[in-house]
């Protein structure tokens, strides 16, 4: 499961390479287009897979690893069906169940959950990575960078990458390059490998 999940980590990582490349070859050290940032959505794009291809490689772990983690962190995740009505359960719930073996029943509940779940600040991957085992200690080297990562995503996906004057009724796109970019999907790129060689195949 390990390779499977690392193989499909450096495949969505080439694809956030391929648009900073797209960008350094056809956009890098030109004239601004019409606006003065058409240019500069490409990485834009970029930054939003990234931070796509980091949540991807989370649930991937979660997928995996929750079912198989400590009944304290079970207790977290309620049963399949019931997201967002409270983690307790009327026995009466398992009728749909009948037939299932629990580890089936936990399984298909962890599935449920992850199915909403969001990893959108080092916090909610802390709180991932001890779920699962990990020591965060070990694997937080990266965690300035891949915050500044998950701001600028937010930021893009929310506010259009836009800043707004103090008259409020203009706004400016903010500045992005391709350095900063490259800084975080190195950072993902160290950070998911440290994660990685902490989890035993």
């Amino acid at each position: 499961m390990k390779e499977t999940i690392r193989k499909k980590l450096e495949g969505n990582l080439d694809r956030v390479r391929n648009l900073v490349d797209l960008y350094k070859k056809y956009f890098a050290g030109k004239s601004a287009g019409r606006k003065g940032y058409l240019e500069t959505d490409v990485l834009r794009a970029a930054t939003v897979f990234l931070h796509a291809s980091l949540e991807d490689f989370l649930r991937s772990l979660a997928y995996w690893k929750l079912p198989e983690a400590s009944e304290t962190v079970i207790k977290k995740i309620p049963i399949v069906g019931k997201f967002g009505h409270g983690i307790k359960f009327e026995l009466d719930e398992l009728v749909k169940h009948r037939g299932k073996t629990v580890d089936d029943l936990i399984k298909a509940s962890v599935d449920d959950y992850l199915e909403r779940s969001n990893y959108g600040n080092t916090n909610e991957i802390s709180s991932l990575l001890q779920d699962i085992g990990i020591n965060t200690e070990s694997v937080n080297k990266e965690f300035a960078s891949l915050s500044e990562l998950m701001e600028r995503r937010h930021q893009i996906v929310h506010r259009a990458d836009q800043k707004t004057d103090t008259d409020r009724e203009h706004s400016i796109v903010r500045s992005i390059n391709s350095v900063a970019v490259e800084k975080w999907l190195t950072a993902v790129e160290v950070f998911t490998e440290t994660v990685l060689n902490e989890i035993n195949p």
